[in-house]
């Protein structure tokens, strides 16, 4: 059976709740001393900036691509 693919909203959407993730497991190996804590917390910050730009970039320029499939 197959099913409706993901759009470019539900991809962005996607690598940000990841960002999110890997941005709060960061801030507790932070707290707990790892040496890789401080990495991983400004990596998942970078996701989750890269995603807001994405769905803003979506949000301006998809409304254009829609109307003009329409």
């Amino acid at each position: 059976m197959t099913g409706r693919s993901w759009g470019h909203r539900e991809r962005l959407l996607a690598l940000g709740a990841f960002g999110v993730l890997l941005a709060m497991c960061g801030a507790v190996a932070t707290a707990t001393g790892a040496p890789s804590g401080p990495g991983l917390t400004l990596a998942g910050a970078a996701l989750g900036c890269w995603e807001a730009l994405g769905l803003w970039l979506y949000a301006v320029y998809g409304r254009q691509f829609r109307k003009d499939k329409a």
